[in-house]
């Protein structure tokens, strides 16, 4: 330390403005980038408190939301419930007499103690509009067994009037005990 700052002493008056200020400099862009990631780790803690916030909220209501579940599933019918293969055998009947020419997807099942809900995504392309309202509101009068959870529409460039559709449909099964 002590011959740095004998180096430092012995120049000349410009030369020691030059090195404090190549210092500061090299301080400042340090000092930048320090705060770019504390206010990155900080946004990153805001998450997750909120994120932890958020499960244990649902966490303190358990009980109630295990209580409602209980009562949908005392209101639903298990004989009017559709399982993955059901869903996909009725998208295709209801397609089929609205008019509508439809491929899907695999479907994807998530799975609770009481329920099973089923996801299957249907492609229509080059469909009328007409087709695809009478597809909805069949699939409407289903309810609360089949609906509709995300629908995209685009219309077809190549056909005027014609409309690309995607949609996501879902189901609820209700799951017997010992069933899973």
């Amino acid at each position: 330390m002590n011959a740095l700052r004998i180096w430092f002493v012995s120049r000349l008056l410009r030369e020691k403005v030059l090195v404090l200020a190549l210092v500061l400099i090299g301080a400042l862009i340090w000092l930048s980038s320090a705060s770019d990631r504390l206010r990155i780790n900080l946004r990153g803690f805001r998450s997750a408190e909120a994120a932890l916030a958020t499960q244990q909220l649902w966490l303190n209501n358990q009980p109630a939301i295990e209580e409602a579940a209980a009562a949908a599933v005392r209101n639903l019918d298990p004989a009017r419930t559709y399982d993955a293969t059901f869903l996909v055998a009725e998208i295709m009947g209801i397609a089929s007499r609205s008019g509508l020419a439809v491929n899907t997807e695999p479907p994807r099942t998530q799975r609770s103690s009481q329920f099973a809900v089923h996801t299957v995504q249907v492609t229509s392309r080059r469909a009328e509009l007409g087709s695809l309202l009478r597809f909805y509101q069949e699939l409407a009068s289903k309810a609360p067994y089949l609906g509709l959870e995300q629908i995209s529409l685009q219309g077809d460039r190549s056909a005027p009037g014609m409309i690309n559709a995607t949609l996501q449909v879902v189901s609820v099964e209700l799951v017997r005990e010992g069933a899973r």
